[in-house]
């Protein structure tokens, strides 16, 4: 199909990627661990620290969670908070919670002591099941979290239960199942209330985009276990593999002896992979698909990565309040900079964000989306809702779509800034300013400008052995490949560039700095 440069685009998937059976998205969430159970008791559903935990053995599990939650609450227990640790025990707390009747509130372990207690209240959590080291940070906070009764500990041996138990009735697909919460970058975290059915349609969604089946295995190189990754291969009974160390090089030969099939990681894990020194001689034997979110790859790393693996880095693009993901690209046609097409039964269009009026292909605006896998709403949240009345979710993010339909994402719409006429995206600039050879990293912000009122000031922090005073040369090449609005009129040398722990600039502190400057 051609489109014209003034027709509004909208995008939806296209006909060439599998099709997900929608209305195969019924039910509770713990009944497609169920299900694989069922189909496949002998498979290994998880690989880890050196445990296996067949498909079996993860559904008796999940059970004997959900029979301590009746043994502590007598009736479902209402939201339960369970640490997203990398540790392969967390699934079964997750489905037990659901098998129980309650709603699983996924908090990171990672958070500052106050952001997790901030989270826990807004949950309304009654129970946490946490590691060892934050329960011993929690006590000191139970007084200021009225809500939750009891803190059990990840991995601690359950306690015999023989007495009778019941699973309470299924839920109706739109009751809530989960809740997650907003990494907090626009002000504090906000618990996103996600239904079974959204879980349900977006692990189908994304195991349809990944091609992943039940003769896959994926290896989880994060630092913390996303829901997101786990029911996608537990809806079609995959075997998940836990890589808990940090380093790329032990999360290589892991994927090697396991023969993992597809290999998600961290932005921030890509950079160091890229850096390692003895990158060149590593290969992957049997990973067909590498695969990132959270925030832009640099095109320096995914040529690098590409060169060493014969593999083209595929990047997606979502959040909490599309059940985790909205866009992914596609493995035989990817596109350098996309976070790819829209998964099936979504849509994606860009807006102006003044007007709200849908732009053409190519024109930059705020990203919205629409399908079965756009949250319920926010739990306590007193502001306007993002979801319009038609189901539209404004994101905050701004990006384009191609004359194809592949998403191109860039900055938050509260990071652009306009330098005279034209409307900046900070991540853009970055792209080009980290191509440069002398650049190691880099990070840019709108900062006053006494002629133009905002421009791009630049943070750099150059490779060890360049000289500061290369950074005139340096920009005068960047500049001469950017539009007018776009030039770096200031620029300082750093030795590091803050980052949010998802790997994210920290604008707000850099936009401090100029302030305070």
């Amino acid at each position: 199909m051609t489109r014209t440069e003034s027709a509004p685009l909208t995008t939806e998937m296209p006909l060439d990627r599998p099709a997900v059976p929608l209305s195969w998205a019924r039910g509770s969430v713990d009944a497609m661990l169920a299900d694989a159970a069922r189909a496949y008791p002998a498979r290994a559903a998880i690989l880890g620290d050196g445990v296996e935990i067949s498909y079996a053995e993860l559904d008796a599990a999940a059970t004997d969670w959900a029979r301590t939650l009746h043994r502590v609450f007598d009736e479902p227990p209402g939201t339960v908070a369970v640490a997203q640790a990398p540790d392969p025990r967390f699934p079964a707390v997750y489905y037990g919670i659901l098998r129980a009747g309650g709603t699983a509130a996924v908090v990171n372990p990672l958070l500052p002591d106050h952001v997790l207690a901030h989270v826990l209240r807004l949950s309304k959590a009654r129970l946490a099941v946490v590691p060892s080291q934050v329960r011993e940070r929690l006590l000191p906070l139970l007084d200021t979290l009225p809500d939750l009764k009891h803190v059990l500990v990840l991995g601690e041996d359950l306690a015999d239960d023989d007495g009778d138990w019941f699973p309470p009735a299924a839920p109706a697909e739109e009751d809530r199942a989960v809740m997650l919460f907003t990494s907090g970058s626009t002000g504090v975290p906000k618990a996103v209330q996600l239904s079974h059915r959204n879980i349900k349609v977006n692990a189908a969604q994304m195991a349809a985009a990944h091609r992943i089946d039940s003769s896959s295995t994926v290896l989880l190189h994060l630092p913390i276990y996303h829901p997101m990754h786990m029911n996608t291969t537990v809806s079609v009974a995959a075997t998940q593999v836990v890589c808990t160390s940090s380093r790329p090089a032990e999360a290589i030969e892991l994927a090697n002896r396991t023969a993992a099939t597809h290999y998600y990681t961290f932005p921030v894990r890509l950079l160091e992979l890229a850096a390692e020194p003895e990158l060149s001689s590593w290969r992957l034997d049997t990973v067909s698909l590498i695969a990132s979110g959270g925030t832009a790859v640099p095109p320096r790393v995914v040529r690098a990565l590409a060169d060493t693996f014969g593999l083209q880095l595929l990047q997606g693009y979502g959040m909490c309040e599309t059940s985790s993901l909205a866009s992914l690209d596609v493995p035989d046609a990817p596109r350098a900079g996309s976070v790819g097409l829209p998964l099936d039964g979504s849509t994606i269009r860009i807006v102006d964000p003044g007007s709200g009026d849908v732009l053409p292909a190519g024109g930059i605006g705020e990203i919205r989306i629409h399908g079965p896998h756009v949250m319920q709403g926010y739990l306590g949240h007193d502001g306007p809702s993002p979801v319009d009345e038609d189901g539209w979710l404004a994101t905050g993010d701004m990006g384009y779509l191609d004359e194809d339909g592949y998403l191109y994402m860039f900055d938050r719409v509260k990071d652009a800034f306009r330098c005279g006429d034209e409307l900046v995206s900070p991540t853009s600039v970055e792209r080009r300013l980290d191509a440069h050879p002398a650049v190691r990293d880099c990070a840019v912000v709108g900062g006053s400008d006494p002629v133009l009122g905002t421009s791009a000031v630049a943070f750099v922090a150059l490779h060890d052995g360049a000289e500061a005073g290369i950074l005139d040369s340096v920009l005068a090449e960047v500049n001469s490949e950017l539009t007018e609005g776009q030039r770096i009129r200031r620029a300082e040398v750093v030795a590091t560039i803050p980052r949010l722990a998802t790997g994210k600039v920290a604008r707000d502190e850099l936009r401090a700095r100029l302030a305070g400057a």
